[in-house]
């Protein structure tokens, strides 16, 4: 009987409500008995008190269906409780880890696991537990009637390229949609060329309207200090910066703005205009990766794409690094990957010219070739 009424939602509703249309004229009136209410609801019967009674139970039955599918499955309706995604007490460890994987919708959680995996960035990861520590005690003062005071997110990144900060600020616009602090969490990535036009009255609506498209989710601006890096009279970076200060403060709960780059470009940024030394009041920094991180890197980018790697290539692997890093060009890990790709090119003409040779292994010469391509 119980799977019978589960599956037949109005019709339990409708049962429901004549026990409890009964049970009422049993209470209130005795005489009628508990079928009796029936009669005399249609002893009088108009055409208008027809029409009301039908209305009111059609309204009711849909109300009541309606609601019986939302209680038994809120997420269908894409209702979702806040900090569902979330692991209360959820810290990143700091020590080093392998792999990192990318989804398209995640919750707190899942980025936080990705974060997890990512090699190196122990201070950064602290930094991001700050940041979890924070949410979590707003929610539990909100909870117990206290009350929680505004506080800026917008940040600063600062580092070289290729240390991760896009892949954080995207895990960072996951985990405040997961949290309820962004209802979309989305993340736009933006540099100058996409706010600054070349002609006067073009700039201010450039960046409105990339603005627009972060709203409830996280503008990355990277290569910030761009802005505010030519000084003749014809450069419009300044009207661009005007223009986002003013959109970040009409929608200050809405939108979360991170502006990254090297960290001297970076601090003078920062400095050259007072509403955005007031409003970017925190930085994370990014180091650069050692050589072994980057070794270890790049196995977990070979072992993602399914390539065994030959043992002892770090002896090989780490001492162009280290030869690498003064270059202005070296990319840390993006540097990693286009190595990757010249070590697959390298293997791939290797093993073309002996079909016995392993599709899946890389030799100490694939690397070595690819380095002296590099």
């Amino acid at each position: 009987m119980q799977n019978f009424l589960n599956a037949r939602f109005i019709l339990a509703f409708i049962l429901i409500g004549v026990a409890t249309a009964g049970v009422s004229a049993l209470l209130f009136n005795p005489q009628i008995g508990f079928f009796g209410w029936i009669g005399s609801l249609f002893s009088d019967m108009t055409p208008l008190r027809f029409v009301g009674i039908a209305l009111t139970a059609v309204s009711a039955t849909g109300v009541g269906y309606i609601a019986s599918r939302l209680g038994a499955d809120p997420t269908a309706s894409g209702f979702v409780a806040v900090g569902s995604g979330y692991t209360y007490g959820r810290r990143l460890t700091t020590d080093s880890a392998t792999g990192e994987t990318r989804m398209v919708t995640r919750t707190a959680d899942d980025a936080l696991d990705d974060l997890d995996m990512m090699v190196g960035l122990a201070s950064v990861k602290t930094e991001i537990n700050k940041l979890l520590a924070s949410l979590e005690v707003e929610r539990r003062r909100r909870e117990q009637g206290l009350p929680v005071f505004a506080t800026s997110r917008h940040m600063v990144f600062t580092g070289p390229p290729g240390v991760g900060k896009t892949v954080v600020a995207r895990a960072i616009g996951d985990i405040y949609r997961s949290l309820g602090v962004l209802r979309k969490g989305h993340l736009i990535e933006a540099d100058r060329s996409q706010l600054v036009a070349s002609y006067v009255g073009q700039t201010a609506p450039k960046t409105l309207d990339v603005c627009r498209t972060a709203l409830d989710g996280v503008l990355f601006i990277d290569e910030a200090y761009s802005l505010t890096a030519a000084e003749w009279k014809g450069d419009f970076g300044r009207e661009a910066i005007e223009a986002l200060l003013k959109y970040m403060e009409d929608h200050r709960d809405r939108l979360v703005v991170i502006v990254a780059g090297y960290p001297a470009e970076m601090h003078r940024f920062i400095g050259s205009n007072p509403g955005l030394a007031s409003r970017f009041t925190k930085t994370i920094d990014f180091p650069p990766y050692d050589a072994l991180e980057l070794c270890e890197i790049f196995r977990a980018m070979a072992s993602e794409q399914q390539y065994l790697l030959p043992i002892g290539f770090e002896a090989t692997l780490a001492p162009w690094i280290d030869s690498q890093r003064d270059d202005p060009q070296w990319g840390n890990a993006r540097s990693m990957r286009t190595l990757l790709e010249k070590t697959r090119e390298a293997h791939a003409l290797r093993t073309s010219r002996d079909p016995h040779a392993s599709v899946a292994e890389f030799e100490l010469s694939d690397i070595q070739s690819a380095i002296r391509d590099s």
